[in-house]
């Protein structure tokens, strides 16, 4: 393990990947390609067979022999291949530096998400206000800003539907229902009642998010979390009457359903990819074709394009084949099952809420993965993935390893406090004296 002069460059690193997911969507590859050159100058303890870096590094493989059998060109002439093998690199970098260099214990991921949990405010503010045809607004400061974020925007410019910090409507929902998951967590661990009343008046500030961006998968995906994370509490009743209240408004008030006049049309194009992207997975259906490149298939075939399946498991099926399916439900199961381990093991009642958290954001996005394909975006994806290297980890230190902690700490107060912000200030201070990081 790296020793550092400096504790705080390391969290300052850290900080800087949740705080990139915040603000945009062109930061998260920066910042994860600046943590993997970090963990490549300083990490000596290379993993090859633990979870889930094997994993990254079967679909960097499966990737290359994709390309392979089905090569493909950017019109620069650069391989399509060499993104999905990048990503998936960057992944398993990003697992090493949080195992063997950041090296946290629970009580250090639960600040950390309670933090980045306040940021989520940003992401809901920027939705909320798109909503606001005032003047003063445009005129200000945060017009320019506002201007930047409807600029980069990837969906129809007459849409009225908000886009957030992610550039479309459906991922800024996605990032939405995590913070809203993260503030039903807040609420159960959080010990004043000033704090309780404010994590449930953010809970209603992101679902009011969610709302303007028009996202209907985004509701289905939050209802699944919100079962989830109950269901992990050891709260069985709770969970069959909250999801049975929940279907039943739905029953008796459809209206709430948003953009009911649209839903058939959209269907019916959702369709149209899905029954095109299964015949191109027909045509690919052992390593398939890769991200981008099915975009191109497509357009061939349906004289359109589109980015993806709009099907997580469809998606992940078409792009990377049956094996690339195999790889990523197994991904999936082992995190559900050491979730659940890490749950039943932890000693107080704070860390078994931190494991349902995060266990019910990855199940939240793959709810809202049926009608979409969001874990594929730099923002989205890095949240999902995060949730899951965690959830390993920890799983490790708690079931695996046992320290001499694991059976004695309890939590006497939660450690929530904003002097890890004083990182970035560090990391900012020394980012062109990295190589004072070697002595």
């Amino acid at each position: 393990m790296i020793r550092y002069h400096n504790r705080s460059i390391v969290v300052g690193y850290t900080l800087f990947l949740y705080l990139s997911i915040l603000l945009t969507p062109f930061l998260p590859p920066v910042a994860l390609v600046l943590i993997g050159v970090m963990t490549l100058i300083h990490n000596n303890n290379w993993s090859l067979k633990s979870f889930p870096e094997g994993i990254f590094l079967g679909f960097m493989c499966l990737s290359l022999v994709s390309w392979y059998f089905n090569p493909s060109w950017f019109d620069n002439g650069i391989p399509i291949g060499i993104v999905p093998v990048a990503m998936f690199g960057l992944y398993y970098l990003l697992t090493i530096w949080i195992r063997n260099i950041v090296n946290w214990n629970w009580m250090e991921v639960q600040r950390l998400y309670l933090c980045f949990w306040l940021g989520g405010i940003y992401v809901a503010a920027i939705v909320v206000i798109q909503q606001v045809d005032w003047p003063v607004l445009n005129q200000s400061i945060l017009g320019h800003l506002l201007d930047f974020y409807r600029e980069y925007r990837w969906q129809s410019e007459n849409s009225v539907r908000s886009v957030g910090t992610a550039g479309n409507s459906n991922l800024a929902a996605a990032m939405l229902i995590c913070f809203a998951l993260m503030s039903i967590y807040a609420l159960t661990v959080l010990r004043e009642s000033w704090q309780k009343i404010a994590a449930l008046l953010t809970f209603v500030l992101f679902c009011t998010a969610i709302w303007c961006t028009g996202s209907r998968g985004a509701w289905v995906g939050l209802v699944i979390g919100l079962i989830v994370q109950v269901w992990m509490t050891g709260h069985r009743k709770r969970t069959l009457a909250l999801g049975i209240s929940l279907l039943t408004l739905v029953i008796i008030y459809p209206e709430i359903i948003p953009r009911t006049d649209t839903l058939v049309s959209t269907f019916n194009v959702r369709f149209i990819v899905w029954s095109n992207a299964f015949k191109i997975f027909q045509e690919h259906w052992i390593v398939g074709t890769l991200p981008l490149h099915f975009g191109q298939l497509f357009l061939e075939r349906a004289g359109f394009y589109v980015f993806h399946a709009h099907n997580v498991f469809l998606g992940i099926a078409v792009e990377f084949g049956v094996i690339g399916l195999s790889l990523f439900i197994f991904l999936i199961l082992m995190t559900l099952y050491r979730a659940r381990r890490w749950r039943k093991a932890a000693n107080s009642k704070e860390e078994k809420r931190l494991a349902g958290m995060l266990i019910s954001k990855t199940i939240a996005l793959l709810g809202h993965g049926m009608y979409d394909y969001p874990i594929i975006s730099p923002q989205v994806g890095l949240i999902f993935m995060l949730s899951v290297i965690i959830i390993h980890i920890q799983y490790e230190r708690r079931c695996v390893q046992r320290p001499e902690w694991s059976e004695t700490q309890e939590v006497r107060e939660i450690p929530f406090d904003f002097k890890w912000v004083s990182s970035l200030y560090l990391l900012l201070r020394d980012f062109w004296k990295i190589k004072r990081l070697k002595e």
